[in-house]
């Protein structure tokens, strides 16, 4: 019986992906590393650490420490938070799903964004709040998920998770979940892991709000 859903945050939640690498693609120009805004969709949902070597691996470079400190600090910095916004009707959406469902938050990134997203748009909405800055390994590894479930107190047969992102669906499918993505972000065959694909963010209401009880 299904208890809770999980939600992934960034290109599920809010509309924010464009912002987030566009940050990204901005903070690697500035040493000497040029990327696109792909680049970036295709790791989102790992850490800040991991997504820093992954960039530099591709680069064929190794990081020093203080890339790994300095880059995401600078990411946040030119991050235009302001342009960030829920995708249309999905407060609503959760406003009724949380009348029936425990309802989980697992973002990949930095414990300071995921509170003022949470803070500006989705306070008392959420049970259960996972970022990157909780745990060692993030996605695609499954320990932001079972750190979840932990927090629910729930098994992983009473949980579904809602993603878009290919290492979170990962990371989804390694922790035993079922996984929902939507392609916001990416083709529909770049997330062909999940268990289930949607097309677009009309489609994702659709299929959550079917999982209310009559």
């Amino acid at each position: 019986m299904l208890k809770a859903i999980i939600f992934d945050v960034d290109g599920v939640l809010v509309d924010s992906m464009r912002f987030q690498a566009d940050a990204w693609v901005e903070a690697f120009r500035e040493i000497g590393i040029s990327i696109t805004r792909e680049d970036i969709y295709k790791l989102e949902g790992s850490n800040n650490k991991r997504l820093v070597k992954s960039i530099f691996e591709k680069a064929g470079k190794e990081p020093e420490p203080w890339h790994l400190e300095q880059l995401p600090e600078k990411k946040r910095e030119i991050l235009k938070f302001d342009q960030i916004k829920p995708y249309e009707g999905i407060l609503d959406c959760l406003k009724e799903l949380k009348q029936h469902f425990k309802l989980a938050m697992v973002s990949g990134s930095h414990a300071d964004t995921v509170n003022k997203v949470v803070n500006k748009f989705f306070s008392n909405c959420f049970d259960v709040i996972i970022t990157g800055s909780d745990l060692e390994h993030g996605k695609p590894d499954p320990d932001p998920y079972l750190k979840a479930l932990e927090k629910l107190n729930l098994t992983k047969n009473e949980c579904i998770v809602i993603e878009n992102a290919p290492l979170g669906i990962t990371a989804a499918k390694r922790a035993g979940l079922y996984c929902v993505a939507v392609a916001s972000m990416l083709e529909p065959e770049e997330i062909q892991h999940a268990d289930l694909v949607l097309n677009d963010h009309s489609d994702l209401l659709d299929y959550l709000k079917s999982l209310i009880p009559e």
